[in-house]
């Protein structure tokens, strides 16, 4: 049997993405990411754990059982490669104490997640794991949403005379979902040369960046809530980079996150720091993200700092390997590149 990529939903509902997407259930979506994946992969998925109720009011979803139960299997079968999140969103947090991640400990094969967002948590602890791969990125639910946001920032050059930035994101959508699940199965197979994240350095010294990197963390808000619990070490900063991005927050909201990550030390103990994107609704905040790292910031030592376009709720948005050694290199003048070699993430080589 063909290795399965195990599609996921543990977060927010995808029934409107669904609707948007034009098919007609859930099962007919995880159809079209068979067909895209072709034969090399089985696809599958729960999908009624996809189109679920949420009433905010009442907790959000009901189902807490079922979704740790759909992860933990997924990760205890060695016949799963990938598992995919087909979005962020909320709820799933507070899933985490359900799922026995000891099944990694009995794996005979690697297995690899993607998520961003709310799925942080998962990315970076199953990435922490000898057994694991944790990809920071994009739901592909999250298209209806960056396409149309790229086409406002871009209308000049992206929309044409009577289409508006919603019609675009609607006549790309189907397009995009494909390229992304090419993509999955393009870093499995390593049929990819690799993967790179141009970056601009913004702070500390170009002479001290280390050529070997590795990264940790995700969503300012969500990667705030594993300190001090017992999945803390799969975030823990020493020598490591901490990647940071965040979404429709206020900047007081954020400066109370990094205040926890002042407060636990994390700024006194990473290698460095990598913002992603940071915007509220049609306010870029990564200056302002900037403005308050130089309150949290140690003044013992200089913590480089590094920002990036392409990380974060964005489109498009670059894959980011969590815990997977990458080269970093500098031009001197404060463009950096970020490398990650393709056989760190190829599981199913062909």
């Amino acid at each position: 049997m063909p290795p399965r990529i195990h599609i996921i939903a543990p977060a927010g509902s995808c029934t409107g993405f669904i609707k948007a997407f034009g098919v007609g259930s859930a099962d007919e979506l995880l159809a079209v990411i068979q067909e895209v994946c072709g034969t090399s992969f089985e696809i599958t998925g729960e999908s009624r754990l996809f189109t679920c109720d949420e009433d905010e009011l009442r907790g959000g979803r009901t189902d807490d059982a079922s979704r740790a139960e759909d992860i933990e299997r997924a990760l205890a079968d060695d016949g799963v490669c990938a598992v995919v999140a087909l979005r962020g969103g909320a709820w799933f947090t507070r899933v985490l104490p359900r799922i026995d991640f000891s099944v990694l400990d009995r794996r005979r094969t690697p297995v690899a997640v993607w998520g961003f967002s709310e799925l942080t948590p998962l990315v970076n602890i199953v990435g922490a794991h000898a057994h694991g791969v944790g990809v920071y990125d994009m739901g592909p639910a999250f298209l209806v949403y960056g396409l149309r946001r790229f086409a406002e920032q871009h209308r000049d050059t992206v929309l044409t005379a009577g289409v508006s930035a919603k019609d675009w994101a609607q006549q790309m959508l189907r397009s995009k979902f494909v390229e992304f699940f090419q993509s999955v199965v393009a870093v499995l197979i390593g049929s990819q040369p690799g993967i790179v994240i141009d970056a601009n350095l913004v702070r500390g010294n170009v002479g001290d960046l280390p050529e070997a990197a590795i990264f940790i963390g995700g969503n300012l808000t969500v990667l705030s809530t594993l300190i001090g619990s017992k999945y803390d070490g799969c975030i823990a900063p020493g020598n490591r980079w901490l990647v940071l991005e965040d979404l429709n927050d206020k900047p007081e909201r954020l400066d109370r996150f990094l205040s926890h990550l002042t407060l636990a030390g994390y700024f006194e103990r990473c290698a460095g720091v990598l913002l992603g994107d940071f915007h509220q609704q049609d306010r870029d905040l990564i200056h302002a993200v900037l403005a308050m790292l130089d309150f949290h910031l140690p003044r013992g030592r200089s913590v480089p700092v590094l920002t990036t376009r392409t990380v974060g709720h964005v489109w498009p948005m670059t894959p980011l390997p969590l815990h997977v050694s990458a080269h970093l290199a500098s031009d001197g003048a404060g463009a950096c590149r970020i490398a990650f070699p393709a056989d760190a993430l190829t599981l199913c080589p062909q």
